[in-house]
């Protein structure tokens, strides 16, 4: 199997090479002879700027338009950023200082009651907001925001470190989708739905005058295409490079590279609509068949850890506090031939009762190396008698909301704030809204409610290892491994570091020195 994994790689490989001499569709024309502009490509763009539009957020923070009231630090510990600290009165009551002094782009002052207004449309609009902040009411007198919550909270201070509660002026009269008005170093120029977008220097920052005057954000999801793009010099960094085209940079003087471990993990989300995939002996079958060190080693590039739970074992809460089945496909062979799986028409495919072993697995290209990985996947399930069919497509969010697919490849952080709880509730509870299986266990639902009003730390950990280890001796779902995350840049890019959470990128130190 390693060898099959090898060669998918050379492939890849080959095709980022050959590529060097097809046309990125960036030409000459486009690039600018301007020092104090730094042009970004990232695998990954949105159609809103709206912090408060689904996932939106990621990329108001991401563009350093918009700021929260706190920010994680590189240990993921909350830190105050457009407040100045918080005290806990009582168990539903919090107190937040509101930082003085800071204007929104619009030149408006940044008040405890706009604030509150902003946090009070995010409830309203997005669907994570109110299971995450658990807000009640709050009040605004001077620069004190008064939160109260209709449970008690403990991790409200690191739900408000949530993109999705980037701060901005609800009052401006703009297209919130599209010119969202924030209080961060960068100020929207052009933003277009999916494509590309301009963000100009912000004169009036509170923290400090921003290096550069402009930064273009380009999407570009096919992999070999962003390769070229940093090669030829149409492009200053990158954010998503495959890790098969690392080589080609890392021992290049001209390059940098700056690198840490994240939670995003790339998992399978199984349908439990499907009558086969409701049966647990088969999703254990699945998990059993994946080689997740040869994926991590090889398809990955070494650029992954192979992953047990939800959580990287970095965390207090992760994998290594958990067991699960290890990667054995001569015993999962002998499990479906037991529970009666068997290909009685010799055409490769299992079946039972009549229904073959045939299932559609989707994923999504903005990830460049999952549809590697459902290729291999799809390779090693074949060999079991059970037939993939991979389907790839630009975003999979409507069909897995739908519930149109049988199986899905899917990349996800798994502790945005540095707390095992957001996932948890949104993946693994009955309800949760990230939840696209319908995996339930009222169980694992109790638990998860323990959790969330728990405030003692070693506690919570506890209780997260316990809710995992529960949902994987279900086989809900499958971890494949932990990726570290990367900018590959010319070497006159500073200011640009890459952080845990994934949504901290350019800030008020970017820089291109040239």
């Amino acid at each position: 199997m390693l060898k099959k994994f090898a060669a998918i790689t050379i492939v890849v490989l080959l095709v980022v090479l050959s590529g060097c001499a097809k046309d990125t569709g960036m030409g000459a024309s486009e690039i600018e002879n301007d020092s104090n502009k730094l042009v970004f490509t990232s695998t990954q763009s949105s159609a809103s700027i709206d912090p408060a539009n689904g996932y939106s957020g990621w990329f108001t923070l991401r563009y350093g338009v918009g700021e929260t009231l706190f920010k994680l630090d590189d240990s993921m510990k909350p830190q105050p950023w457009l407040a100045d600290g918080y005290e806990l009165i009582d168990d539903n009551t919090w107190e937040i200082v509101i930082k003085e002094g800071i204007s929104f782009h619009n030149g408006a002052e940044m008040t405890a009651e706009k604030v509150k207004t902003s946090l009070e449309r995010l409830i309203e609009i997005n669907d994570r907001a109110p299971s995450t902040l658990r807000i009640e009411s709050i009040t605004a007198e001077g620069n004190m925001l008064t939160i109260k919550t209709d449970v008690p909270n403990p991790t409200l201070i690191n739900g408000l470190c949530d993109p999705f509660a980037c701060i901005i002026d609800v009052d401006a009269k703009t297209d919130f989708d599209t010119a969202v008005i924030g209080t961060g170093p960068y100020m929207i120029e052009s933003f277009l739905p999916k494509g590309n977008s301009t963000v100009v220097a912000n004169k009036s920052y509170w923290d400090g005058e921003p290096k550069l005057e402009k930064v273009e954000l380009k999407p570009i999801t096919d992999g070999d295409t962003m390769t070229m793009a940093l090669q030829s010099g149409e492009v200053d960094a990158t954010q998503g490079l495959p890790y098969s085209s690392h080589s080609l940079f890392e021992q290049n003087e001209d390059y940098k590279m700056s690198s840490t471990s994240t939670s995003r993990v790339f998992m399978i989300y199984y349908n439990f609509a499907n009558d086969l995939l409701e049966d647990p002996v088969l999703r254990e079958v699945i998990d059993m068949s994946i080689d997740k060190e040869n994926y991590a080693k090889v398809l990955l590039n070494g650029s992954a850890n192979p992953a047990i739970g939800a959580f990287p074992s970095s965390l207090p809460f992760g994998g290594d506090k958990i067991t699960a089945s290890d990667y054995n496909v001569d015993r999962a062979a002998k499990i479906l031939d037991e529970a009666g799986y068997r290909d009685s028409n010799n055409d490769g495919i299992r079946e039972k009762d009549g229904k073959d072993l045939s299932f559609t697995l989707v994923t999504y290209t903005s990830r460049v190396e999952l549809p590697i990985l459902a290729q291999a996947i799809q390779s090693q399930l074949k060999d079991m008698g059970i037939e993939i069919k991979v389907e790839v497509s630009e975003d999979v969010t409507d069909r897995l909301k739908s519930g149109d697919f049988d199986l899905a490849a899917y990349a996800y952080v798994t502790s945005p704030t540095g707390d095992p709880l957001s996932y948890l509730d949104y993946v693994f509870k009955t309800d949760g809204v990230s939840n696209f299986g319908k995996y339930s266990n009222q169980e694992v639902d109790s638990l998860i409610e323990e959790l969330r009003n728990e405030f003692d730390l070693q506690k919570r950990y506890d209780l997260a290892v316990q809710i995992q280890q529960k949902a994987i001796d279900d086989k809900a779902y499958t971890f494949i491994a932990h990726l570290d995350m990367a900018f590959v840049m010319k070497k006159e890019v500073q200011g640009l570091e890459v952080h845990p959470t994934d949504y901290y990128q350019i800030n008020v130190n970017t820089d291109l020195v040239k």
